[in-house]
């Protein structure tokens, strides 16, 4: 939940979410999800995920909350965990000591293959500057990290489409953001709209090859 732009733009990012874990601990509201519905981000960033055994990294782990999420709904999988709050890195490796857990600067420090990336609520923050340039930011970390992923990457924002904006918050387009990934990263995607009003989810394949002669994409994940 946790990842802004690069340092040392991103040092007051930081210190919110060092503020919040201090005041809340080990708790949704401490990676700034007051209300407590992370599940349904979970959900619309892994239901395309069918089978146990599969890799994956959380970038922007916080808490490691997503890991809790799957461990009820998966056997057998390995987990990843990336963070640049080192607070966070250190509860979510104490509470998961057999984890891979690493305290990161930025996208450009993940360099191991994995099949699925899954991004939530790390790019809600835009950690002062200006909202062209985080967004440029956050388009090369996915272009970086699709790149890494053998079977696909998952990302969350709040959308623009709301009445009120909050200073420093990052609101995306998203007919701009389906552009983005149909064009830069896959033409086999999904986008939800239908788990909350002011967000949506996307999920880019990495196998975007035609099945033919049914031409159809590959059906397995």
């Amino acid at each position: 939940m946790t990842l802004g732009s690069l340092l040392p733009e991103n040092v007051p990012v930081i210190q919110e979410y060092q503020r919040a874990f201090a005041e809340h601990g080990d708790s949704p509201a401490a990676v700034l999800v007051p209300k407590g519905r992370q599940h349904l981000r979970y959900d619309a960033l892994t239901s395309h995920i069918k089978q146990d055994g599969f890799s994956a990294l959380d970038y922007g782990c916080g808490l490691g909350h997503l890991k809790a999420f799957l461990d009820e709904r998966f056997g057998e999988y390995s987990y990843h965990g990336a963070d640049i709050v080192p607070e966070f890195v250190d509860e979510v490796r104490k509470k998961y000591p057999d984890a891979q857990v690493d305290l990161i600067h930025s996208h450009k420090d993940i360099t191991e293959r994995v099949d699925h990336v899954i991004i939530s609520g790390a790019f809600n923050l835009v950690g002062g500057e200006s909202a062209d340039s985080y967004l440029a930011k956050v388009k090369d970390a996915l272009t970086h990290l699709f790149k890494l992923c053998t079977m696909s990457l998952s990302v969350d924002f709040m959308t623009d489409q709301v009445d009120y904006m909050l200073p420093g918050a990052h609101h995306v387009n998203v007919e701009g953001m389906y552009q983005f990934v149909r064009d830069s990263l896959s033409r086999r995607l999904t986008i939800n709209q239908s788990y909350m009003p002011y967000e949506f989810a996307i999920v880019a394949f990495k196998d975007s090859s035609i099945v033919r002669p049914q031409n159809i994409y590959p059906q397995s994940n």
